[in-house]
């Protein structure tokens, strides 16, 4: 008997030709890197542009880094696009401590702490 490992993410493709939006959703760990990085490879063959949606993503582990840094390679020797967007709570922040957001974020998304900080005035002067 074959058992099945449990389905822990889903994914939906949109395509707006040359553009196409890969939105994520779950927990992605090692389990899913493979067919996760299938998935990057047959929307970057469709597209000048890919958009990796990430808002419904709650988890995911060094392997799906891992093959996020490949498809940008494997993108830019394409000269395809690769942008990841809506990155929120732990995925952003693993994001962010990794560099793969500086890497392949949107610059209209900005970095966590960005928006959980609060605003400082800032003045200049000198104290002696």
């Amino acid at each position: 008997m074959t058992v099945a490992p449990e389905q822990t993410w889903h994914w939906r493709v949109d395509v707006d030709a040359p553009r196409s939006v890969l939105a994520l959703s779950g927990e992605i760990d090692m389990s899913g890197a493979d067919r996760l990085d299938d998935l990057l490879y047959e929307t970057i063959a469709r597209a000048v542009t890919v958009e990796l949606d990430l808002a419904g993503l709650t988890f995911i582990d060094s392997t799906v880094l891992s093959t996020l840094v490949g498809a940008h390679h494997h993108a830019a020797g394409r000269g395809v696009d690769l942008i990841v967007v809506n990155a929120t709570g732990q995925v952003r922040r693993v994001l962010d401590m990794t560099g793969i957001m500086q890497l392949l974020g949107r610059v209209a998304d900005p970095p966590a702490w960005a928006t959980e900080l609060p605003r400082v005035s800032r003045h200049s002067g000198c104290s002696t």
